[in-house]
């Protein structure tokens, strides 16, 4: 065993560089008090090395994230895409189906694409390092874009737009409705990259799009101005987008709603495949209206003494104006904190979706002179976002505020799947200083954007489809999703469960989910890198992050060979010399003595790798990432 209480006079935390020419300490030599070298029980809160005795977990390598592993398991075959049949319509889901994000999806007909959305999908827990996703449409190469629909603004839809343009060609046909249309052309003047053919469709009004679609928009209630689904006429048939929606009972004013009798008529008409929004719909109930948030958001501010600071997503216009609402109610004025904020609310107060009274938003230099119990303060960060306003308002990291004991932090928005733990580290971090949290669990401060069961079961029965098509969401959301339709005697073989990439083809005859797939792989967004990130770099990044990285540097000089090792992420290994003349011995005998063995120095480096990763591993537990340099 090796023991440690004392560090070498050369050893910095975190790093190493020494050759191992040199006579290091031996381990018995650090070990204080006169004990005998028998004696290995360390002083309490002395560092020591454990006896490790569990062999390699082999699991871990190569490291599979559990939906790969489940891959790895059903053993899928995926045929890649034939030639399209004469009077066939594809239907590829280029995204949205596996995942909540990276929302995106192709009708082909006839040698021409509509696409519907573009959006993007943030980084998992397992993407280290990563921006996000984009969807893969290199099946498009070659085929004519008819155009571009796009349903609404959020980001899981228009995301992903600024970096596939480039390749499709920014004079690509693009619809969009108004709150849309003005996201996406301020984002596009930011890179200073403006869309030659954007264009915006109104709601009611038919489009032709290419030769073979006729695109009509309709409202839909959604957390967002301006959201539709899409009514698209083909050459065999009608077939119905949802895009994001609900059913809003008590719809805020400024705006409309779901026009019930329009969507009969579409039934009445005749539609071949309904494509409806998954991400609530396995839930039981009714969606509940954004007019029912205000009473909640009226009471706490009523109740709190100091300030109030809300956060919510910046794209929730519904939710900000009804913040400022309340605000207007209770004789406290707003602050909009944030680029992202500002611009949405910039664009709503334009196109009159919200129409706050003058003087109601001030800046925040403006609400340090009032009393604090007339100031609310509006910001992003409901999600734990390590930068966004409300982490950095509470770690004092923000220019604009710090956070005070006697305020009152709302969070209006339900915690996206996979940011729980770090809500939960923000709760923490506000309350240790004193503060009042209300969140979504206890107090009905938030109204989801998505229908859930009773929605989903009217909207298919006003629509009364052919063949009912869950789509935008995770997979266990799509499978609760079909069972609605199972409740209105849809049998299983009408109710496909698409994959990424998977296509499903209909004909005047019917439809078929095919075992063909397009192109599907994720195209990552790693800095200015997009799509050059593939799962390898995933699994060195996640090795990284749980050993570090040793760095074996062997080089000869004057006769003799100089091997020096360096350390990131983990202890340096000057710090176990048996350790290191082990390893030394080693990578001398390969050099000198079984040095025939090796075809060139690549196959060196990898033996030296493997023997140096091994013999770490058995003294102390760790498997670093091992890099062998030879000069």
């Amino acid at each position: 065993m090796y023991h440690e209480s004392k560090q070498s006079p050369r050893q910095t935390s975190g790093r190493s560089g020494n050759s191992h020419r040199s006579n290091a300490p031996s381990a018995s030599s650090h070990r204080g008090g006169g004990r005998s070298a028998k004696d290995v029980r360390p002083n309490p809160g002395e560092s020591y090395v454990f006896p490790f005795t569990d062999k390699r977990n082999k699991k871990m390598f190569p490291y599979l994230t559990p939906r790969q592993a489940l891959r790895r398991k059903l053993g899928v075959t995926e045929y890649r895409a034939g030639a399209l049949k004469k009077g066939t319509l594809r239907v590829i889901p280029f995204g949205g189906v596996e995942q909540v994000g990276l929302n995106c999806m192709g009708l082909e007909y006839e040698g021409e694409v509509l696409i519907i959305d573009m959006g993007i999908q943030f980084a998992d827990q397992d993407q280290h390092g990563i921006h996000g996703s984009i969807p893969d449409l290199s099946y498009l190469r070659h085929k004519k874009i008819a155009g571009i629909a796009i349903t609404h603004g959020h980001i899981d839809h228009i995301g992903a737009i600024p970096y596939i343009m480039p390749q499709l060609g920014r004079d690509t046909l693009m619809y969009a409705t108004p709150m849309a249309y003005e996201l996406i052309k301020m984002r596009q003047a930011d890179l200073n990259a403006p869309l030659s053919r954007l264009t915006q469709y109104e709601r009611g009004k038919p489009v032709q799009i290419g030769k073979h679609f006729i695109v009509t928009p309709f409202v839909v209630d959604h957390s967002i101005p301006d959201s539709v689904g899409l009514s698209i006429e083909t050459p065999i048939g009608r077939f119905i987008h949802t895009g994001d929606w609900k059913f809003d009972k008590k719809p805020l004013p400024y705006r409309p709603s779901t026009d019930y009798d329009l969507l009969k008529t579409y039934g009445d008409r005749g539609v071949r495949a309904l494509f409806s929004d998954s991400t609530n719909a396995h839930l039981i109930g009714s969606s509940i209206s954004e007019s029912e948030v205000i009473n909640s958001i009226e009471e706490i501010m009523r109740a709190a003494q100091g300030r109030i600071i809300t956060a919510t997503f910046s794209s929730i216009i519904d939710r900000v104006m009804i913040i400022i609402a309340a605000a207007e109610k209770l004789g406290r004025k707003v602050v909009l904190l944030g680029r992202g904020m500002n611009n949405y609310m910039d664009i709503a107060i334009k196109l009159g979706y919200a129409r706050p009274k003058e003087g109601t938003i001030i800046t925040m230099q403006e609400a340090d002179k009032l009393p604090k119990e007339k100031v609310v303060i509006c910001c992003t960060g409901a999600q734990g976002e390590r930068f966004a306003a409300l982490t950095r308002i509470a770690t004092g990291e923000s220019q604009d505020t710090a956070l005070l004991p006697d305020d009152t932090v709302v969070f209006s928005s339900s915690v996206i799947p996979g940011n729980e733990r770090s809500v939960q580290n923000l709760f923490d971090i506000i309350s240790a200083q004193g503060p009042r949290i209300f969140q979504y669990k206890e107090s009905e401060i938030h109204a989801g954007g998505h229908a859930r069961r009773d929605d989903t079961l009217k909207m298919i029965s006003l629509i009364r489809p052919e063949v009912y098509v869950p789509i935008y969401g995770y997979p266990h959301m799509l499978y609760g999703n079909a069972r609605n339709a199972y409740e209105l005697w849809y049998s299983e073989d009408r109710v496909p469960i698409l994959r990424n990439g998977r296509i499903l083809e209909f004909s005047a005859e019917g439809f078929e989910l095919m075992d063909q797939y397009a192109p599907h792989r994720a195209m990552t967004i790693d800095g200015s890198l997009v799509g050059m990130t593939r799962e390898n770099h995933m699994h060195d990044r996640y090795q990284l992050q749980l050993n570090g990285v040793v760095v074996v540097s062997i080089g000869k000089r004057k006769g003799d060979y100089l091997i020096r090792t360096e350390c990131r992420g983990m202890v340096a290994l000057e710090q176990f010399p048996k350790l290191l003349s082990k390893i030394e011995e080693m990578i001398r005998n390969a050099l000198q003595k079984d040095s025939e063995k090796f075809a060139d120095v690549e196959q060196f480096k990898k033996f030296v790798a493997k023997k140096t990763g091994d013999a770490i591993f058995t003294a102390i537990g760790k498997e670093p990432i091992v890099v062998v340099t030879v000069h």
